[in-house]
């Protein structure tokens, strides 16, 4: 009786073919993935190009670069210049947004007491060119990721012009002309994470409340000692890692990025003091002398992104460049201030 050849796997066979398949699926996401967020972040340097050009577009249209906050009123007879509108709802008309723009009533604040039923459908808006698509988070409740730059202040409430060194001011429009230190070496805007809405310690997404500053309110932390700003930084950084902070009492650092439509620190506006994505300091921002607040409006507010090694960044020229992490404070303090006179070379960033 002839036998027939069986034709089949071995157990063996089948364990090598599933093995050698599992290690190309194991080199091929990466790639994927890799591919994927190379995709996200020139999306996220289209919003930032859109944007730096917005910012050129209004100062031509107006002859200046537009305010960090207007000034409206919150109920009849009563104007005031906080929860106003922001340099983002200013330039929209110059972003391909004028039905955003028309629903915005300007008269009002954007969103509390007259002006937040009068202005809600405008100030809740989900604009995707404030969205970076790297920022996962971004879109569920916190709908802002570019923010622009009030420069090496702390002193974000000041009402005296020069008290803050960026291009953005609360009461004050800076032109092309005060930007003596050129304006390819000037930050307009720079991406940052929204808060954490889950209300938990997160790295760059949340930060602490320390009860005292040696620093505090200043117009500029490079004309003061360096020492007396890192025990500044030093005291945040012991404060976040120990976990002193807002959270999980009141979800702190939830507002960062709360609305691009509100002119607030830490919401549309940040400082040139950090780094973007410090691992020395991890976290997002903070906020002195009010413990259990939220770190938005505080002093400090940082630029960061989850594009691996640092965040892009709008000059004012409208160029775009991506910071890196490594770049050294004193060169980011240089690009963040308008009128410093320093020199920075391409070559240093």
């Amino acid at each position: 009786m002839d036998s027939k050849s069986r034709r089949g796997f071995t157990l063996i066979e089948l364990l090598v073919v599933i093995a050698i398949i599992a290690v190309l699926i194991s080199l091929l996401l990466p790639a994927v993935q890799s591919a994927r967020e190379a995709a996200r972040r020139a999306q996220c340097l289209n919003n930032m190009k859109q944007i730096g050009l917005a910012v050129h577009n209004y100062h031509g249209a107006t002859g200046a670069f537009p305010l960090s906050n207007t000034k409206a009123f919150e109920e009849p007879g009563v104007y005031t210049d906080w929860g106003t509108w922001s340099a983002q709802a200013l330039m929209l008309p110059y972003m391909e947004q004028t039905p955003v723009y028309n629903a915005c009533n300007f008269d009002w604040n954007a969103w509390y007491s007259w002006g937040g039923p009068i202005n809600d459908t405008a100030f809740n808006m989900r604009v995707s060119s404030f969205m970076c698509p790297s920022d996962g988070m971004c879109g569920r409740a916190n709908i802002n990721n570019y923010r622009g730059s009030l420069g090496t202040s702390t002193n974000m409430w000041t009402r005296e012009q020069g008290d803050q060194t960026g291009i953005f001011s609360l009461t004050y429009s800076y032109t092309i002309a005060d930007v003596t230190d050129g304006t390819s070496n000037t930050i307009a805007f720079s991406e940052c994470l929204v808060g954490d809405i889950n209300q938990r310690q997160s790295k760059w997404r949340n930060g602490p409340t320390p009860s005292q500053a040696l620093v505090n309110w200043v117009p500029d932390v490079s004309r003061i000692p360096r020492a007396k700003l890192q025990q500044d930084l030093d005291v945040c950084t012991q404060s976040y890692n120990s976990g002193q902070g807002p959270w999980p009492w009141d979800g702190g650092g939830q507002d960062m990025g709360f609305r691009w439509a509100t002119g607030s620190p830490g919401v549309t506006t940040f400082n040139t003091i950090i780094p973007p994505n410090s691992d020395q300091f991890p976290w997002a921002a903070c906020r002195f002398g009010c413990v259990g607040c939220g770190i938005e409006f505080g002093q400090y507010f940082n630029a960061n992104s989850n594009h691996p090694g640092g965040a892009n960044t709008a000059m004012a020229d409208g160029s775009v460049k991506f910071i890196k992490s490594s770049i050294a404070m004193p060169i980011w303090w240089a690009l963040g201030t308008r009128a410093n006179g320093e020199v920075v070379s391409s070559d240093s960033y």
